[in-house]
């Protein structure tokens, strides 16, 4: 007979969103793209969600529509706060970590590292601590203490404080990640002189720099996978997507897409950076930054014996489809009709020229 308390954890119903699989999850980051395609998956498949996330109402409350009434609560934290962390977790059996801080905003008090390491060391240590099974955390591909990236150096010290709090954690990096919302592909279209297509690249970078774009709903796909595996235990995944791109194919893909001419014209990495620099004056929420624009540029290494979305038993989505899928929103109305394949076909005849 099961003890009184864990009766609230016996599963309830056939499955599927209506119904309750036995499982406690809390998210931090919910409201992020991340955490909100992890909620809305673990909703999907009738788990019990903590949403933990430290913005604004606005921000979460559609999180509700993920599970069944009661199943989805959203609850306030603080990174700082070892109290709003342990009332977000005291109940579950599996915590993820979605938390991230790709880039620094005016007037912020959080920097890189506090978000990146010392609250993903905190989140670990607290959620052993309260008696979670399972600690699943998010970090990059590539990164280590060496790097020119500030958000690169953080996560490798989140991975290590990670560990030394939670040693059973399992860890997923990701390459490049990719989808409508995403700040990279976003700022490759609208990168600033749109409208002439004259787009600034780092001179030698761009030609070199290989870059294995992954889906965010592969990423949320296999951050599920690894919470239910039991060999994902203490193991360090490495999600690459299906194809690999130099940032030079990635814009020309992307302008493919949007039907555009452009021009790459090749000037001084200190030049790219300054003109960014302006963007990152914006008080609220800037195009890009310094640290991403050093991020895009660098290249990604695969690693070879490294687990990944094949041992999560995750087929990843066509990058291709992806990003065209993404840039479609930004089209002109006279090329609404375009089919995917036709943006396919039209990059193969291109290729065939060049050859």
């Amino acid at each position: 007979m099961a003890s009184a308390s864990r009766l609230a954890h016996l599963p309830v119903g056939s499955g599927y969103r209506s119904s309750f699989n036995g499982l406690v999850v809390t998210v931090f980051g919910a409201s992020g793209l991340v955490g909100r395609l992890v909620t809305n998956r673990l909703g999907r498949d009738g788990a019990s969600i903590v949403a933990a996330t430290h913005r604004d109402n606005q921000f979460s409350k559609d999180l509700k529509v993920c599970g069944d009434l009661g199943q989805v609560n959203i609850q306030g934290f603080n990174l700082r706060d070892e109290e709003s962390i342990y009332n977000c977790v005291k109940h579950s059996d599996v915590v993820i970590n979605c938390v991230n801080r790709p880039y620094f905003k005016k007037f912020q008090r959080n920097t890189f590292r506090d978000t990146n390491a010392i609250g993903a060391g905190r989140l670990a240590r607290i959620s052993k601590e309260a008696g979670v099974e399972r600690f699943i955390h998010n970090s990059a591909v590539g990164c280590h203490k060496d790097h020119a990236s500030q958000f690169m150096r953080s996560k490798a010290e989140g991975e290590e404080l990670v560990r030394e709090g939670f040693p059973e954690a399992t860890i997923i990096r990701t390459c490049l990640p990719i989808d409508r919302y995403d700040r990279s592909l976003h700022f490759i279209r609208s990168q600033w002189a749109m409208v002439a297509g004259i787009k600034p690249v780092f001179a030698g970078s761009y030609k070199t720099a290989v870059k294995y774009p992954v889906c965010y709903r592969d990423i949320a796909k296999a951050t599920l996978a690894a919470s239910t595996d039991s060999d994902a235990i203490g193991r360090t995944y490495e999600l690459y997507g299906p194809s690999k791109y130099t940032v030079e194919e990635l814009y020309e893909l992307c302008f493919l897409s949007l039907f555009r001419n452009h021009y790459l014209v090749p000037v001084p990495a200190a030049v790219c950076r300054a003109f960014v620099w302006f963007h990152e004056m914006h008080l609220f929420d800037p195009l890009f930054s310094r640290d991403e624009l050093n991020n895009l540029y660098s290249a990604e290494k695969e690693l070879s014996g490294m687990p990944g979305l094949a041992e999560l038993g995750i087929t990843p989505e066509d990058t291709k489809f992806v990003i065209i899928d993404a840039m479609r929103m930004w089209r002109s109305p006279y090329f609404d009709n375009i089919s995917y394949d036709d943006v396919v076909h039209e990059q193969e005849q291109i290729e065939k020229m060049r050859q």
